[in-house]
C-alpha cells in the first residue's frame, strides 16, 4: 500500500514526545503510554496525551466509551477534555476507515486528524503558574505501524505529520520478528525516526519449552544494524512479565 504521493504536509516544527506505534493490536501500547505520562507529571512536566481514533468501543448510555484514550487521559491529569483526547470513536473492532464505513463515515487525516496534533493548540494553554514547565506530546496508535489510520493514511504517519520520535512495542514471543522487522524496514524508508523498540512480555510464562531459549533482544541488535544501515540502531527495552513500567518510563524519558 503505497502512502507517500497523498501525504500530507508536515506541521511546522517538531515538539517534545514521542508516538507509540506497535506491530499488532494489544501488545501494550497504552501500557507504556501511560506509564510515560505518570512519570513525566512526577517531574513537573505537561503532558498532553493522544488516542486520536480509538475502535471497538462500548456503549454506555449511548456514549461511546473509549477505554485506552480514558487510561491516558486519567495518567495526563485530564488537563484537557477527554473529546480532544479522543475525538473519534467507532463501535466496531477494525481499522478505523472500516469501523468508520460501518457508521456512515469517512476518515481524512487533514481534516480529522491532525486539528488534534501538535501545534494546533496553544501552548499557553497548558502552563500552572510554572513558566518554566516543559511540556510532551504522548500520541497513541489504533493497531499496527501500517495499519490504515484514514482513508488516505496508515499509523506511521502520525508520526511522520508531527516529527515526533517513535516507541515501537512488540510482543516478547517467538515469531514476533517477522513484524517487528517489517515495521522497522517501513520506518526507516520513511525517514521516521525510531528511538526506542519495546519488547513486551505478555504473559507470565513462556507458552512452550522452545520460548525458554527466546532471546530476541540480542537478534535485534545483531540484525538492527542491516535494517537501517545509514543511522544509529534505537535502543531497545525489555518488559518482563509484572515488571513495573514506571521504571521503563524513566529510562526512555532519560534517553
Amino acid at each position: 500500500m503505497r502512502d507517500k504521493p497523498n501525504s500530507p504536509q508536515l506541521s511546522p516544527q517538531p515538539s517534545k514526545g514521542w508516538v507509540i506505534l506497535a506491530t499488532d493490536t494489544g501488545v501494550g501500547k497504552t501500557l507504556i503510554g501511560c506509564a510515560l505520562a505518570e512519570t513525566l507529571r512526577a517531574q513537573g512536566a505537561c503532558v498532553r496525551v493522544r488516542k486520536p481514533v480509538e475502535t471497538g468501543c462500548a456503549e454506555d448510555e449511548e456514549e461511546l466509551v473509549p477505554a485506552d484514550a480514558i487510561a491516558l487521559w486519567q495518567a495526563a491529569g485530564k488537563i484537557e477534555p477527554l473529546e480532544t483526547v479522543c475525538p473519534l470513536r467507532f463501535r466496531a473492532a477494525l481499522a478505523a476507515p472500516q469501523a468508520a464505513a460501518i457508521e456512515g463515515k469517512t476518515l481524512k487525516f487533514q481534516r480529522d486528524i491532525a486539528p488534534h496534533l501538535p501545534f494546533a493548540h496553544s501552548p499557553a494553554a497548558c502552563l500552572t503558574g510554572n513558566q518554566n514547565q516543559h511540556e510532551y506530546w504522548i500520541i497513541e496508535s489504533a493497531g499496527g505501524v501500517l495499519s490504515p489510520l484514514t482513508d488516505d493514511t496508515l499509523n506511521c504517519e502520525l508520526a511522520r505529520y508531527t516529527r515526533l520520535p517513535v516507541l515501537l512495542v512488540a510482543p516478547d514471543k517467538l515469531g514476533t520478528l517477522s513484524g517487528l522487522f517489517s515495521a522497522i524496514e517501513a520506518l526507516h524508508q520513511r525517514n521516521i525516526p525510531l528511538v526506542g523498540i519495546i519488547l513486551n512480555q505478555c504473559s507470565e510464562a513462556p507458552n512452550t519449552p522452545t520460548e525458554t531459549l527466546l532471546n530476541n533482544q540480542a537478534l535485534l541488535q545483531e540484525w538492527l544494524p542491516r535494517l537501517m544501515p545509514s543511522v544509529p540502531p534505537p535502543d531497545i527495552f525489555v518488559v518482563r512479565y509484572n515488571d513495573s513500567a514506571l521504571d521503563l518510563a524513566n529510562r526512555l524519558i532519560a534517553q
